[in-house]
Parts: C-alpha cells; sequence; structure tokens
C-alpha cells in the first residue's frame, strides 16, 4: 500500500487539509485563472488536482510522528457539511499581491470547529498553535511579479461577493508534498472521515 511505503520514508513534508475536488467548482475557478491570464497576469497556477484549503502545515516531520498526527486526526469529529467557496482576492492585499486566493462563505463555522479541534489535538503533539487569526481560503494561483496588478485588483476586486457553488465536504486528509521543480506533488497519507 502507498500509504504505509510513504509513512517508512523518514522524513516527510506533511499538512493537513480540505481538498476542493468538486468539479463544477474547479471549472469555474479555471475559467477565473484564463480569464486572469488573458489580462496579462504573471501568474503560476496551483493545479486543479492540488486545490485545497489548508487547515495545518506541519512542516517536515518524522514517520514516527505521522502515526501520532493520524491518531490525533481520527478523534476530530464532524458531520458531512455544505461548503461555500465564495469571493476572491489576494494576500497580502490587491496592491501588493503574492497569492491568489479564493474563499469560502456558508459553512466557515464548521470548518473553523474543525480547525480548533486539530490545532488543539496537535498542540498536545507538541506542534505549535498558529499564532495568526483563524482565515481559511484556497491558494489557487501564486503571483511571479507586478504585471498588469491594477488589472488582476480590478478584476478580483468584482469578484468579491461571487459565489462559485457549494460541495459536500466528507473529510479531511492528511498529505504529504513532494517539492519538484515542475511544482509540488501532494498524495494522501490518511483520511479522517466525516462521522452522521
Amino acid at each position: 500500500m502507498a500509504d504505509s511505503a510513504a509513512l517508512s520514508s523518514g522524513q516527510i513534508r506533511s499538512f493537513i487539509s480540505i481538498d476542493l475536488d468538486d468539479e463544477k467548482i474547479l471549472s469555474q475557478v479555471e475559467s477565473i485563472m484564463a480569464s486572469l491570464l488573458s489580462l496579462g497576469g504573471d501568474l503560476k497556477r496551483v493545479e486543479r488536482e492540488n486545490i485545497h484549503l489548508t487547515l495545518k502545515f506541519l512542516g517536515i516531520v518524522s514517520a514516527s510522528k505521522l502515526e501520532e498526527v493520524t491518531s490525533a486526526l481520527a478523534k476530530v469529529t464532524f458531520p458531512p457539511f455544505s461548503l461555500e467557496i465564495k469571493g476572491a482576492g489576494a494576500f497580502p492585499n490587491l496592491k501588493r499581491m503574492n497569492v491568489i486566493w479564493v474563499g469560502i462563505g456558508d459553512g466557515w463555522s464548521q470548518v473553523e470547529l474543525i480547525f480548533e479541534q486539530t490545532e488543539k489535538l496537535l498542540h498536545q503533539l507538541g506542534f505549535s498553535r498558529e499564532t495568526r487569526a483563524f482565515s481559511p481560503h484556497i491558494t489557487v494561483a501564486r503571483v511571479k511579479s507586478g504585471r498588469k496588478r491594477d488589472e488582476i485588483a480590478a478584476f478580483l476586486g468584482h469578484l468579491t461577493d461571487e459565489s462559485f457553488g457549494n460541495f459536500t465536504v466528507e473529510n479531511i486528509r492528511l498529505k504529504q508534498s513532494i517539492l519538484s521543480p515542475s511544482g509540488p506533488k501532494y498524495s494522501t497519507l490518511f483520511e479522517a472521515p466525516a462521522h452522521k
């Protein structure tokens, strides 16, 4: 099994996420990216299969520590819930853009409850708590230069209240990230299902 092989290979770069794998919403996100690129934006898109909402970036962790993380994640409880993908923007802001993101609308409070449980359980394992306020978002592109910045900012400004649809969150995942010249490759090490 790929999972156990991955877990036996020493130091693993990993994170916990809610994956966005709804085809309809992904198509809408792709059309936004196509529009931004057609404006002349200097962007590197996140691969369609890599689009996710990060709950916690763990960094480089030993295989034995990941076993503990897996056990902790199995204790996270949440019902399946509907999550709305809504709005778009950039970090740190539209004047100085490093990443472009889409946000979340309805379902925000459920994501926050999962985040709080995850933080508490991982803190018990020695992971430091997040110091910044919880700001759930889904990175969809990285900005490589300031080319056409004003046009991109204006376009994103029109999407502040745009809803891209809802999908049902049925699990959270522990993911492995392998960095490569062509971009990161993600694989799922463990999946914690929602409990009805």
